[in-house]
């Protein structure tokens, strides 16, 4: 990023969807293409980045749990300790090619707009199906772990959800909605920051005095908004706004199939 005014915009979309069941990198890639004209590698490498100001902003929220997990205070923080581990490593180990073609692919520009258009209707009607089951109660079990890792990765498509596809599996499980976004964000702050140090190692990442402010206002809009939004996410039927961004998303690409 170049901007100021680009960067705060930026962290606040991220602090404010991150939470939610839309997808927050979907958003960013039609925001910062459209709107600021930035390249597609340009705007996947800081949607990534950005996450580590979320994923403080909810280890912040979540303290007492994540420090009980870390500690192993109880056999069921060690238990979620261990399978926390396992489902970042898959979340990587998923993420980490995907990620690579969408940068390679980034030669094609507007076709990554179709593809998030795509990815946020998918989302959108998965969540309105998880909406229609019942909520009597399941665990954590090690198949639903590698699910869970396997989604996270699968997230990385600008435009899929990472909140809205892990709890959208939950609530198909028969968890209730509330321990869904519990777990779904205990497993969004190690790959968060995890995600975030690949970056920089693997792809050679240097973050900016812009980006680092984009991180910074992630970071406090997350906190400030990240219980109020995690309650009204379970109030309102977001499988809707996701539909129709993403129609939007391909009505703005269509025009490129003239040329």
């Amino acid at each position: 990023m170049d901007s100021i005014t680009a960067s705060i915009i930026a962290g606040l979309l991220q602090g404010l969807l991150e939470w939610l069941p839309v997808s927050s990198e979907g958003n960013m890639v039609i925001l910062l293409t459209q709107l600021f004209g930035y390249g597609i590698e340009e705007t996947l490498n800081t949607s990534i980045f950005l996450h580590i100001g979320t994923g403080l902003a909810a280890l912040i929220y979540l303290r007492e749990p994540m420090l009980n997990i870390l500690l192993m205070k109880t056999p069921e923080d060690r238990d979620m300790f261990y399978k926390l581990f396992i489902m970042t490593g898959l979340t990587g180990l998923v993420g980490f090619p995907i990620f690579t073609f969408l940068n390679v692919s980034a030669s094609i520009g507007e076709t990554l707009l179709a593809l998030t258009g795509v990815a946020l209707i998918l989302t959108g009607l998965l969540q309105r199906e998880a909406s229609k089951s019942s909520k009597d109660g399941s665990e954590l079990s090690w198949p639903l772990t590698i699910l869970l890792g396997v989604a996270q990765g699968l997230a990385i498509i600008p435009g899929l959800s990472r909140s809205g596809l892990t709890t959208s599996i939950m609530l198909f499980k028969n968890f209730d909605s509330e321990e869904a976004f519990r777990v779904s964000f205990l497993m969004s702050i190690p790959a968060s920051f995890a995600a975030a140090l690949g970056l920089m190692l693997v792809k050679g990442f240097r973050p900016d005095a812009y980006s680092g402010l984009a991180t910074i206002v992630a970071a406090i809009v997350g906190y400030l908004t990240i219980g109020r939004l995690l309650a009204l996410a379970r109030e309102m039927s977001f499988w809707k706004i996701c539909v129709g961004l993403g129609a939007l998303s391909i009505l703005v690409w269509l025009p490129n199939l003239a040329f």
